[in-house]
């Protein structure tokens, strides 16, 4: 059988490399990420061992002397490349653990997926996991031998995602892991799954077709997710019913902002006095980039490069592009101050922040963002593809 990459040729990396520094880092230097620590990264032989290297990476503490959305936003390039060194030393991690287990080394060439946040790069400190498995089965296999490699990634899906959990990765809720046999499977199975999903595009269907539009290859064989990929887009090509599927998923999320423009958090529970970035200003913007792009063939995994695509296309102005790429860039500064609010660092509040503990330009940039969102969410809402029966 063909032996799958170990990890030893270049894997994709679509963020920015000008995000790492050479300095090591001090106490006082908040989230860095030197070649040294790449090193050091790599030489772990435990998910134990790479937990401890996560929390001193991603330690947020130091970001208290960082009080402005602008000036936090750059900090968003460094963490996303820290979980990205992360979670692909996690898979190889997990790879020699089927080895020492006796399973071997991977019978075919395979990727590991990352979705959601993963899949766009933009990460926060605390992460869950949003990832699958896909895997490419040579035509001269007979069944036994095909059954044996489904079993060998059936091991290796559950052994990624529980060290991943080790190392501070929860199991996403929706349960979009490469645990699942939803989310790990042959080429041939995408490829089907594709088709069901878009041939009956329920709320969950829409949600997973979503998903699978925020993908990145972040470990092993690009070219093996290839094909899955260009159906995809083949299947969201011209069809504006599918689309408008897709656009009631994407216009979810309600922005949490009065009709006299005054933001309004939570006013109950553990939450009071707090809003919630994630649901209410991150996503609705990102959803509704992602509705433009998609309606008008655009691929990229990323919204700062779908913003990019759109503002090369002229299908939003340049000025328009600005300001919806400024508002966003912060937001995902906006969107590391968390831990700094909540200090158990649980993922359940990774996504709010109090308002009373943010510098005064920065609640004014979310109430700015929030309108941007309630404008986007508009103007996606009068899209020619989105179907008003």
């Amino acid at each position: 059988m063909i032996l799958a990459n170990m990890g030893d040729t270049a894997i994709p990396n679509y963020s920015s490399l000008s995000a790492y520094s050479p300095t090591p880092r001090s106490e006082a230097m908040p989230l860095t990420l030197s070649p040294e620590q790449i090193e050091r990264i790599q030489r772990t032989s435990s998910f134990r061992e790479l937990s401890g290297i996560r929390e001193q990476l991603l330690d947020s503490e130091p970001l208290r002397l960082v009080t402005r959305s602008k000036e936090l936003a750059p900090f968003s390039i460094v963490v996303n490349l820290i979980h990205d060194c992360m979670i692909r030393q996690g898979v190889l991690l997990a790879v020699n653990e089927l080895v020492k287990r006796g399973a071997g080394t991977p019978p075919v060439p395979f990727a590991f997926l990352q979705f959601g946040s993963g899949g766009r790069s933009e990460q926060a400190i605390v992460s869950d996991q949003d990832n699958g498995l896909v895997y490419s089965i040579p035509p001269h296999l007979d069944a036994p031998e095909i059954e044996k490699v489904h079993a060998y990634f059936h091991q290796l899906g559950a052994t990624i995602v529980t060290g991943l959990e080790e190392v501070g990765y929860p199991p996403c809720q929706g349960n979009v892991t490469c645990v699942s046999a939803k989310w790990r499977g042959s080429v041939e199975h995408w490829l089907d799954q594709l088709d069901r999903w878009a041939s009956h595009p329920t709320w969950e269907h829409a949600r997973y077709l979503l998903l699978t539009c925020d993908v990145r290859v972040l470990w092993g064989e690009s070219s093996v997710f290839a094909p899955v990929f260009l159906h995809l887009r083949q299947l969201l090509a011209n069809n504006p019913y599918l689309l408008s599927r897709l656009a009631s998923n994407t216009l979810h999320y309600r922005v949490p902002l009065g009709l006299f423009g005054r933001i309004l958090p939570e006013v109950t529970g553990r939450f009071r006095g707090a809003v919630n970035v994630k649901y209410g200003i991150y996503l609705p913007i990102v959803n509704c980039v992602r509705h433009f792009a998609l309606s008008h063939g655009i691929f990229a995994s990323t919204t700062l490069e779908r913003i990019a695509a759109l503002r090369e296309r002229g299908l939003w102005s340049r000025s328009f592009c600005d300001e919806v790429e400024d508002h966003f860039r912060q937001l995902l500064g906006l969107r590391l101050v968390p831990p700094l609010h909540w200090e158990d660092r649980q993922y359940v509040n990774n996504s709010y922040v109090k308002l009373k503990e943010l510098s005064a330009d920065t609640s004014v940039m979310a109430k700015t963002a929030m309108k941007l969102a309630i404008r986007l969410q508009r103007m996606t809402a009068k899209l020619p593809s989105v179907h008003h029966g």
